[in-house]
Order: C-alpha cells, then sequence, then structure tokens
C-alpha cells in the first residue's frame, strides 16, 4: 500500500470514528456531510486499488 492509500485509510478511518462519536450530537446535515466525505474518500481509494490491479495484469 503507498503512501496516498494509507492516507485514504486514515481519512475513511477517521470519518467512521467521527460519525459513531457524535451520533446523536450533531444535526442531521453534519451527519450526512461526514458521510459523503467518508464515502468520497472509499470511492477514492477503491478507485486507486482498481488502477493498481489493472496495471498489474498489464505487466
Amino acid at each position: 500500500m503507498d503512501t496516498e492509500e494509507n492516507m485514504l485509510q486514515a481519512e475513511i478511518e477517521f470519518w467512521r470514528y467521527m460519525i459513531e462519536s457524535r451520533r446523536g450530537s450533531i444535526s442531521e446535515q453534519a451527519t450526512e456531510r461526514m458521510l459523503h466525505a467518508c464515502e468520497l474518500a472509499e470511492r477514492k481509494l477503491m478507485m486507486i486499488e482498481h488502477a493498481s490491479i489493472e496495471f498489474e495484469t498489464r505487466q
């Protein structure tokens, strides 16, 4: 796993922690924004992993 993947994984863990630890104590809109940020990081990580697999397959 490279640095960018590590950073995205840390970001995902951060957002998951924030969502769970703040559940019920912040507005629904804030929770939705955090969920969106987490989902975006998850999609970025998935795209990087997919591109890496394709690159390895071509070599």
